[in-house]
């Protein structure tokens, strides 16, 4: 079997790998939109759990494909002879394809365990692909049967990668059980949502109370008990988990780097060790040297100074107000006023004259 499978042509091994590469990816995506971790698609035994999850089944139910998939395996396993018979292999010498020998008898027993085991697989996993396809808001009889026949291809393209909204596990809101869904929204969070009754008629007519959860809540308590018992947070749960904070405006940046600088600053200064009595009079000795250098430099004016002086003297002191200086100036201005005619009248009679 083995060395019939390693002669197989190039073109049926890029196929095969091609459909499994779209089937990872198509349950990837749809997992990832259900809010379950994407991963798990890789996973043989987690990926049927987690399939359980997105259509609201309890994880038991995926035994009807554990269960029935381990006995293949075994049946394959312990009649493996049988089935390798079946194959042809090849010559060494000549390269020529020599057919098996083994007979149709020889596997009848297998294949029959194996048939039965199939039904069940079969039978689950059309009620899934029609649970996904109404969990997804597909619910008309073409996108199911579509969905059937093209399995991974539907998925991915319809599902996955499309506009299509998670919107609930159907078979949990079909039954008016309390389900998770995701938010959007809020990071870390998810929305319990519990129905007042199973669906009559029309889905978006059945009546439902919505509560948002911590996302811990969905992983340790089923959906039925925290709705009974209103459990919203875990206690002793980590609470750096918070909501998205909106993104700081252009000033608050400034702000923070202006506040950073500071601190900085002030840990330098805090560093500086405290400077001793001793350098303290040095300072203050310094200081007064420099004082009578400027003194000597800039000595004081000579008594006799004119009032106008003194008065802006007093005014850059603050003593005095300006309105205060300007009457004095006008009070002792000596210059008389003149009486002589103006230089444009002189001109005005000229030219009349003129005339």
């Amino acid at each position: 079997m083995i060395e019939f499978i390693t002669h197989l042509s190039p073109g049926i091994w890029v196929a095969l790998v091609i459909l499994t590469f779209i089937g990872l990816v198509s349950q990837m995506s749809l997992y990832n939109k259900a809010g379950q971790p994407a991963i798990s698609a890789l996973v043989p035994v987690w990926n049927v759990m987690v399939f359980c999850k997105v259509v609201g089944r309890p994880v038991k139910h995926s035994l009807f494909l554990i269960l029935p998939g381990v006995v293949i395996m075994v049946i394959f396993a312990a009649y493996y002879g049988e089935f390798d018979s079946h194959f042809p292999t090849y010559d060494p010498v000549s390269g020529e394809q020599i057919p098996g020998h083994g007979t149709i008898g020889d596997l009848a027993v297998p294949l029959s365990i194996i048939g039965a085991s199939l039904i069940p697989i079969i039978a689950f996993m059309v009620l899934m692909f029609i649970e996904v396809c109404d969990s997804f808001g597909k619910h008309s009889t073409t996108d199911k049967i579509l969905c059937i026949v093209f399995n991974g291809f539907y998925v991915l393209f319809a599902l996955g990668v499309s506009q299509a909204v998670y919107e609930a596990p159907w078979w949990r809101k079909k039954r008016g059980l309390p389900y998770y869904i995701p938010d959007l929204k809020h990071k870390g969070k998810k929305i319990l949502v519990t129905p007042e009754g199973p669906i009559t008629g029309d889905p978006r007519e059945q009546k439902v109370s919505t509560q948002i959860v911590d996302e811990a809540v969905a992983d340790m308590y089923d959906a039925d008990i925290a709705a009974k018992e209103h459990i919203t947070s875990v206690p002793g749960a980590d609470k750096k988990k918070k909501e998205d904070k909106p993104k700081k405006t252009v000033a608050e940046k400034k702000e923070s780097v202006a506040k950073k600088s500071e601190d900085k600053v002030l840990a330098k200064e805090e560093k500086k060790p405290a400077t001793s009595e001793a350098s303290k009079i040095e300072d203050k000795s310094k200081a007064k040297s420099e004082a009578k250098k400027e003194t000597k430099s800039n000595p004081p004016k000579e008594k006799g100074s004119s009032k106008g002086n003194d008065g802006l003297e007093k005014m850059a002191n603050g003593r005095v107000s300006l309105d205060s200086v300007k009457d004095r100036y006008k009070k002792s201005d000596p210059r008389p006023k003149s009486d002589a005619p103006n230089w444009k009248d002189e001109l005005k009679e000229k030219y009349k004259k003129k005339k």
